[in-house]
């Protein structure tokens, strides 16, 4: 009698346990379709407040670099009035000293504000094309496979070229000044 009762229990116990199994339902597509959903708002977002953080990190390279130039010329403005300055006491002391204008001092102040700006506006377009290529990164970030590779390598010859453009015009305006 035990025996029997004990396997009563245990069919019992495995049947209940397949009721319980037969009762779980897979999901209703519109609960999958709403998941689903739900995924792709917060990917959105993530992608969303990655473009924001690649533009306000951009931003600030940008006002550094524009805050750097403004010092270079602020710096050689100056500069070129103390040279100015030293030629024209020179001019006046001197009477066959060269003309302000035409001092080596002035001259020289002159090309090395020149080149120290070009310099600095460089740093200004680099940190433009950098920003510029990291928001266009952020943004590529929401994409996949092969668009997700094509709009990478879009982005990075954006910036490449962006870059190659502002050494370009460091490089005349170089050549300018000497």
């Amino acid at each position: 009698m035990r025996n029997r009762t004990r396997n009563l229990t245990t069919l019992v116990i495995v049947i209940a346990a397949l009721l319980q199994g037969c009762n779980q339902q897979t999901d209703s597509p519109a609960k999958v379709q709403a998941d689903k959903a739900q995924t792709d708002r917060v990917q959105a977002d993530k992608v969303d407040a990655d473009i924001a953080k690649a533009d306000a990190d951009g931003q600030k390279k940008i006002i550094d670099a524009q805050a750097k130039l403004d010092q270079v010329v602020a710096q050689n403005n100056k500069d070129l009035v103390v040279a100015q300055t030293d030629a024209q006491k020179d001019a006046t002391s001197n009477p066959s000293a060269p003309a302000p204008a035409a001092s080596a001092e002035v001259v020289k102040a002159h090309t090395n504000a020149e080149i120290s700006v070009a310099d600095a506006q460089y740093g200004v377009d680099k940190a433009k094309a950098e920003a510029a290529g990291q928001v266009a990164e952020a943004r590529c970030a929401s994409q996949v496979g092969d668009a997700n590779k094509t709009c990478v390598s879009s982005a990075k010859a954006s910036h490449d070229s962006a870059v190659a453009v502002a050494k370009a015009k460091n490089d005349a305006a170089h050549a300018a000044a000497h």
